[in-house]
């Protein structure tokens, strides 16, 4: 009887923490651009119309440059540590990069000091960005993967309305740096929390399972999955057996393919492929354009910083609502029909929106600006609710367990390689080019959207080991076979409650 527990439920939302950093260091340096005493701390010219202010552009290019760069490397390191040392001390690996880069970051007294340190913060960030959903999938059971999975998403989410919203308030301080050092401060702060939160959750049992530890494994599952009217805990012995059938398949594989086998086989390849393009669909709409760069495009609408800062910290808000509705729906829409239809509506509230900026660059009305504003909160809501909160979910459940931290870590760098691209463009396009920028995303939405429909399966209410079959590959049992309970008889003594000796089908499958 599958069910989850509030151990299940405190666990996810402790190890959000972590989701939580990630989107507070993502979303920091939008306030912190909105804040004047940030550029005279760094002796940068402010006044857009100044002619100095071209300098300041490559600076800010440069401060999203620089962390995207980290945050790439950032994920390729979590799949390693991930893998290697477990999954929470790769958690603990990424908490003390961001409490050290937090402390540079906040206390910079130039710009290549603020650099170095958005380079460090970026690498905590990709970190947990790419580790937290492989870690939300591993302690899920199948039909509330999504829903416990969307966690990711969602509090990156409120991290963004936590930076949005502390900006806003240290907007009205004093006209000293405390106005953009703070918020800088707390993304260390964070970093603590996450660091704090990791001697409180279980370790991911499929991780335990893979290191020939399946008694601990199993004492984990039975306290995530427990059910009142199942005393005995079936379901637990069920699915500990499936993870120990599945892995010692995937270990035959693992010795026959090699470590390499995500690029050499076809059916991993394949998988590959299409987890990146959809992570880096998350970003060719847009979104972390209009994110970072927000309370600069609200100033491009005619309103002042403090009504920018209000505006970007609203936009921030209905999209963290957006995204909790949204992983409370998901294993009732699924994850292929919620990405089609977030990325449809993205893309028509996006047009619309790049529409109503072109006009009031030639007709500077405020019920044009007004109306901009409008879409652009449609935009998020659709983003938040169907196409942030699923993405993570999607990339991480087709990957079987020996490969799907490595995996992951991989196609999540592809926001990163992304936003690279696109944030370093971003100052020099809007200058030049202006509203005909977000152009190129509208394009690159529609054509993602037309690579979801043909190409990605839905894997709603699978159990994890069961997802190899959607991909052409034979799975090593199923869930509901009944020869399970048999070796159930094998993993777990029937008095006890509990493993007496390891089941006969674990085999050792980390690629260390």
């Amino acid at each position: 009887m599958e069910t989850y527990t509030r151990y299940n439920t405190l666990t996810i939302l402790f190890a959000a923490t972590g989701s939580l950093f990630s989107g507070f260091a993502l979303a920091v340096v939008t306030t912190t651009l909105g804040q004047p005493t940030f550029y005279a701390s760094l002796s940068l010219v402010a006044d857009p119309t100044d002619p100095g202010y071209s300098h300041t552009n490559t600076i800010i290019g440069a401060i999203n440059g620089v962390f995207f760069a980290g945050g790439f490397f950032g994920t390729l390191i979590s799949g390693w540590t991930a893998d290697r040392f477990g999954r929470l001390n790769g958690f603990r690996f990424a908490a003390v990069l961001g409490i050290v880069g937090a402390a540079i970051q906040a206390g910079s007294v130039n710009v290549p000091m603020y650099l170095v340190a958005r380079v460090i913060t970026g690498l905590a960030a990709g970190n947990t960005l790419a580790a937290m959903p492989t870690y939300y999938a591993e302690v899920s059971p199948p039909r509330s993967r999504g829903m416990m999975t969307g966690a990711h998403g969602s509090f990156i989410n409120t991290g963004y309305l936590l930076a949005g919203w502390i900006g806003f308030g240290c907007y009205h301080a004093p006209s000293t740096t405390f106005s953009w050092r703070f918020p800088n401060a707390v993304l260390g702060l964070l970093g603590l929390v996450l660091m704090t939160g990791t001697f409180f959750i279980p370790e991911s049992p499929r991780w335990l399972v893979q290191r020939d530890r399946g008694e601990q494994a199993y004492a984990i599952l039975r306290k995530l999955h427990h059910d009142p009217h199942d005393p005995d805990d079936h379901f637990a012995r069920r699915e500990l057996a499936l993870i120990q059938r599945q892995q010692a398949a995937d270990a035959a594989v693992l010795a026959q393919d090699g470590k390499w086998q995500l690029f050499t086989a076809k059916t991993y390849r394949k998988r590959f492929i299409l987890a990146f393009l959809i992570m880096a669909g998350g970003q060719n709409n847009g979104t972390l354009v209009i994110n970072n760069y927000t309370v600069l495009l609200y100033r491009s609408l005619g309103l002042d910083n403090q009504m920018a800062l209000m505006l970007s910290a609203i936009y921030n808000t209905l999209a963290a609502i957006a995204n909790f509705a949204g992983a409370y729906c998901s294993d009732k829409i699924g994850r292929r029909r919620g990405l089609l239809w977030g990325f449809i509506l993205n893309m028509s509230m996006f047009a619309v929106a790049t529409g109503l900026i072109a006009k009031y660059s030639t007709d500077e009305s405020k019920g044009i600006a007004a109306a901009a504003v409008a879409f652009l909160y449609l935009y998020v809501i659709a983003y938040g609710a169907l196409i942030d909160v699923n993405q993570f979910t999607a990339v991480t459940e087709i990957f079987p367990s020996h490969l799907r931290s490595e995996a992951t870590s991989y196609s999540i760098s592809a926001i990163f390689l992304m936003d690279v691209l696109w944030l370093e463009l971003a100052p020099t396009a809007t200058a030049t080019i202006g509203w005909k920028y977000y152009l190129v995303f509208i394009c690159l939405g529609i054509a993602h959207t037309i690579h979801i429909y043909f190409f990605l399966p839905e894997a709603n209410g699978l159990p994890l080991e069961e997802i190899d079959a959607l991909f052409g590959k034979s799975v090593a049992a199923h869930l509901a076979d009944a020869n399970l309970e048999d070796e159930d008889k094998q993993v777990a003594g029937s008095d006890a409650g509990r493993p007496s000796k390891e089941g006969p089908t674990t085999m050792h499958v980390a690629m260390a």
